[in-house]
């Protein structure tokens, strides 16, 4: 090891600004052999808790810094003690939400270490023109920073060798000392092209700004030997005496628990809880009391009481602007408290829920109670806890977006200027989203046949892999907010949102083991669903037939349509795999759902077959022990829950509550002396409660087995509920159900649309086509079905129709001519228009689709020639007072393709309308459901074909085939094309059966066989 320290390490976290992530900064301190390594960001503290890592996973003293500009000098300060670090983090954040003065630097330099950079064109400037200023300058940072000021010498080209010892030579005559200053921003010499595509990306430059790059560059991880003849003996002694003089530690609790705005956090959160078992009714059973108290007793011992209450006050805030709130989340419903407190709505006694699942008394971490929101009123609650504690306690918590795999070749493709086609070629290939371009080259055959045939391609990948992988970003986390007792700029960097509103520069996990408090404020779109299905069944009602707050979900009516796997738009139940699950477990009661929802995951899923016969009695239910009955019972011999494990431990081998969470948690983590361990003291404490040491091992090894798959109760409990009572409404509130969950799914993807849709048409409910005068921006009931609305057609903004709506509510619209002309003063165009008549809004006024779209011409120059700019008739332009329709016939199938294009589904008509006891003879599968399967026989349209010739000089095509539900791409190969070509004509009806195919992870369906509909082309 040598005595050098490379102070200027300057990471990916300064954005696009380095080519070193922190693993190539592991890779140059080992190489190199470095007595200890510094940090130095551009601006930001990002990196700090990365660093920090870095340097303790090498056993190497670390200095951390930033880079400040301060009048055009450019500065990196260092920390030397706490009250240094405390004063860094109040720059950084003051940077970056633009507050940074001169001031704050003279404010906040105590406890930092300044090195100022000689190789900048101020410095350079000064010290040519006026050394004397510069002497007065530099005289005014050594005092403000007492002595611990510093000039930095960096050498990179055999030029600033003469500078640099020029500038020896002036600090012979000046009291001011030098240190070895190179800025390190690439592992190896030949990485310069890393940090120059970097900056490319940065700058959106293109391949000419690369060209003019040199491809060796000197800001990188040099030998010692190398430095040695650069630097003197003395600078580089100096960067060892520098990182020595520190006297840090990065690992302290700084965050300090909110505390709520009473006098005792304590004894109020007794006496609500107190008053809610009373209200409740349930202050008259000893077994919630004792709980209580021991909940009570153990969350104020921990000094969780204010915690509890923050939460609970802002859930009522919530339900009190009525913000529907998810029923719980998580291992909190397992406390007592949290269901007094109205933070859950599950009786953890009733449902046998675990208060040290959540909260364990032998497990010094934090709990954590994370809530669902409606989607669209989460930002509100967040909003009243910082106005209730101050902006400045509270902050949202930063993620990094590293460029990945296709993200490189994307950026490469750019700063390169690579046509897009060839970018596209390998980024189709990269069907797993989770590899590396060097991992997807070895597991993935099409993407490395693709790549080794030819140079061209290879030069691409190589290129995009030497920036894979380094930070692109910032982002924010979704849900994460976190809250301090004091102002978080005194204990932790930050940045700023567009409004003002406080971002941690640090990830999540340095936040939890520095002691912030974290809540997660989770967005749930169900609930929205939920709220607004509730909103229809009550509107117009003098009062509610239904509270939002009060749902039921124990209703057989729900477990049977639960068990008849109509379960489109069902919380958690809409998946092909659940709904195979469903049917082999055939859930009759709320436990079943909770156990569905807990089984339904890797592992523990291979156990529902045999859950579903021992529950109809096909299959034996044994039990190791008879202790074991009555706490598996429930779940038919089958260890489903983690509680499930917890209570065995405490019921067999005599372990506490908390014990027992402990002795789980041990098991499933695989630890190999904790697992010796802890299979010892269950053995021993199975002994002395009697049991046989043979079946205390069989019992321990079935532990074994299910730890690691068995899930929290607690969690499947709340999320159960949530699922029965979206279920609930499906069934007593159909057309209200499917109005809020086609508006609410509105953005996600159309298959997912069109499977409600197919769904709403099994059960005889119809979608109606928009209607000018009748549809808005939402679903709305009418005639026993749902109306489309406006906002809802591709093309047409929100803008637009808001304009629709107002001027309609003066009249409506009397003919297409009045829509035009009344539509014209607010900018409609004639996409926009031929879009609506495309939809149907216009087929109330009789004329076919194809007359008004002959028409829009006419129909607008009518409009501007008998309107002027503020809206007044014109009657200058009399010809043009009596328009009239150009008539054209209406081609059906064009008419049904265009509609398809702007509402993604086809309701005026479909091709297949007329072929119903066609489709029921062949037993045709709807496109929708047959893509959820690995083989089928579906029936549709001929849309388009795509034809291709092999290598083989054969012809194969991609054939995309529409039915009433949704379209799907076939690939047809060579023999079957030969075979079936006279049939593959655009607008033919055929029947087709396929098979899914996965190959690197992508899904094709493939062609097995095709034969028309019938002998008929569609009319």
């Amino acid at each position: 090891m040598n005595d050098f320290v490379p102070l200027r390490i300057i990471s990916d976290y300064s954005f696009l600004q380095s080519g070193l992530t922190m693993e190539r900064i592991k890779t140059g301190i080992q190489k190199n052999e470095y007595y200890g390594l510094g940090l130095c960001d551009i601006g930001v503290m990002y990196g700090v808790p990365a660093f920090v890592k870095v340097a303790e996973e090498l056993s190497r003293p670390y200095i951390i810094g930033m880079e400040i500009i301060v009048n055009d000098d450019v500065l990196c300060l260092y920390v030397q003690n706490e009250i240094g670090y405390r004063h860094l983090m109040k720059l950084t954040t003051a940077i970056n939400s633009q507050t940074f003065s001169e001031q704050l630097l003279k404010d906040y330099c105590e406890g930092l270490i300044c090195i100022i950079e000689t190789s900048n064109d101020k410095f350079k400037a000064a010290f040519q023109e006026d050394k004397e200023k510069l002497n007065r300058l530099l005289y005014q940072y050594d005092a403000l920073f007492k002595n611990n000021f510093y000039l930095g010498i960096s050498v990179t080209s055999k030029e600033e060798v003469k500078y640099a010892n020029e500038i020896r030579n002036f600090l012979d005559n000046h009291p001011y000392r030098s240190v070895a200053f190179p800025k390190i921003r690439y592992l190896k010499s030949d990485d310069a092209i890393v940090l120059a595509i970097a900056e490319a990306i940065a700058k959106e430059d293109k391949d000419e700004v690369l060209k003019e790059k040199s491809l060796i560059g000197q800001d990188y991880f040099m030998t010692y030997k190398n430095y040695s003849k650069i630097y003197t003996t003395n600078e580089i002694a100096t960067t060892k005496a520098i990182l020595d003089s520190v006297n840090f530690s990065f690992h302290q609790k700084r965050g300090e628990l909110m505390r709520f705005p009473v006098s005792n956090s304590s004894e109020n959160l007794k006496l609500l809880c107190e008053e809610s078992l009373k209200n409740k009714g349930l202050n008259q059973f000893e077994i919630y009391k004792k709980r209580l108290s021991y909940e009570v007793e153990t969350i104020s011992k921990l000094g969780y009481a204010d915690y509890f209450l923050i939460v609970q006050d802002f859930i009522s805030y919530a339900k009190n602007n009525r913000i529907l709130v998810g029923p719980g989340r998580g291992s909190a419903a397992g406390s007592l408290v949290s269901y007094l407190l109205d933070i859950t709505e599950i009786d953890p006694i009733k449902e046998e829920l675990q208060f040290e699942r959540f909260l364990n008394p032998f497990r010094q971490t934090m709990p954590d109670i994370d809530i669902d929101f409606m989607d669209i009123s989460r930002n509100d609650v967040v909003e009243y806890v910082r106005e209730k504690y101050g902006n400045s306690r509270v902050a949202n918590i930063v993620t990094y977006q590293t460029i990945q795999a296709k993200q490189s070749l994307r950026d490469i493709g750019r700063v390169y200027n690579y046509p897009t086609r060839h970018i596209d070629l390998l980024s189709k290939r990269l069907s797993n989203p989770k590899l590396s371009l060097k991992e997807s080259y070895k597991q993935l055959p099409e993407f490395r046949k693709l790549v080794d045939s030819d140079d061209y391609f290879l030069t691409i990948v190589s290129l995009a892999s030497k920036i894979e992988g380094l930070i692109r970003q910032n982002g924010l986390h979704p849900a994460g907010v976190i809250l301090n007792n004091g102002p978080l700029e005194e204990v932790l960097p930050l940045t700023t949102d567009f409004a003002g509103h406080y971002i941690s520069q640090y990830e999540l996990n340095y936040l939890e083991d520095q002691g912030f408090l974290k809540i997660d404020f989770l967005s749930l779109r169900n609930l929205t669903t939920i709220a607004y299905c509730v909103d229809l069944i009550n509107e117009g009602k003098d009062q509610p037939i239904i509270d939002k707050f009060n749902i039921p979900f124990n209703d057989n009516g729900v477990f049977n349509l639960i068990a008849s796997n109509q379960t489109m738009g069902i919380f958690q139940l809409e998946s092909s795999g659940i709904k195979r699950a469903i049917s082999l477990l055939k859930p009759s009661c709320f436990d079943d759902v909770v156990a569905l929802l807990a089984l339904y995951r890797p592992g523990p899923m291979d156990s529902i077959p045999s859950y579903g016969r021992r529950k109809e009695g096909k299959e034996a239910i044994t039990y190791d022990d008879p202790c074991l009955e009555p706490i598996l019972k429930s779940t038919y011999g089958i260890i489903v829950y983690q509680e499930q494990v917890n209570e065995i431990a405490r019921t067999m081998a005599g372990f506490s509550m908390a014990e027992a969470d402990l002795f789980r948690r041990a098991i499933s983590k695989k630890d190999a002396e904790q697992f010796a361990n802890n299979e010892r003291l269950f053995i021993q404490g199975s002994l002395k409660n009697g049991h046989e040491e043979k079946v205390a091992r069989k019992v321990f090894e079935t532990i074994r087995k299910f730890a690691d798959y068995a899930f929290n109760k607690s969690h499947a409990s709340v999320y159960a509920v949530i699922t029965c009572r979206t279920a609930f409404l499906k069934l007593h509130y159909p057309l209200q159900f499917y109005a809020a969950i086609l508006e609410t799914a509105s953005g996600t993807s159309d298959t997912k649309f069109n499977e409600y849709v197919s769904e709403m048409k099994k059960r005889d409910i119809k979608i109606i086509s928009p209607h000018i005068n009748l549809s808005s921006k939402s679903f709305k009931i009418s005639e026993g079905g749902l109306l489309f609305p406006l906002n809802a057609i591709k093309g047409i903004n929100n803008i637009l129709v808001d304009n629709i709506l107002t001027e309609r509510n003066d009249k409506p619209f009397s003919d297409f001519f009045d829509f035009v002309s009344r539509m014209y003063q607010n900018k409609l165009t004639e996409e926009q228009l031929t879009k609506l008549i495309d939809a149907g809004c216009f087929d109330c006024f009789t004329a076919s689709r194809a007359s008004l779209r002959a028409t829009i011409k006419s129909a607008l120059q009518y409009a501007e020639l008998t309107y002027q700019d503020n809206g007044q008739l014109n009657i200058g332009f009399s010809p043009y007072l009596a328009p009239y329709i150009i008539e054209q016939k209406d081609d059906p199938l064009e008419n049904l393709e265009k509609e398809y294009e702007v509402l993604g589904m086809m309701l005026s008509s479909n091709p297949l309308h007329y072929k119903q006891h066609l489709l029921v003879e062949k037993e045709v599968t709807p496109i929708v459901e047959a893509k959820q399967t690995n083989k089928a026989k579906i029936a549709g349209l001929i849309r388009a074909i795509k034809k291709i010739n092999t290598k083989k000089g054969t012809t194969m095509a991609f054939v995309k085939l529409l039915d009433e539900t949704d379209e799907m791409e076939i690939i047809v190969f060579p023999v079957l094309y030969a075979e079936a070509v006279s049939l593959l004509e655009k607008n033919n009806l055929v029947v087709c059966e396929i098979k899914r195919d996965r190959r690197d992870e992508e899904t094709t369906f493939i062609a097995n066989n095709i034969t028309p509909l019938e002998d008929e082309i569609y009319e």
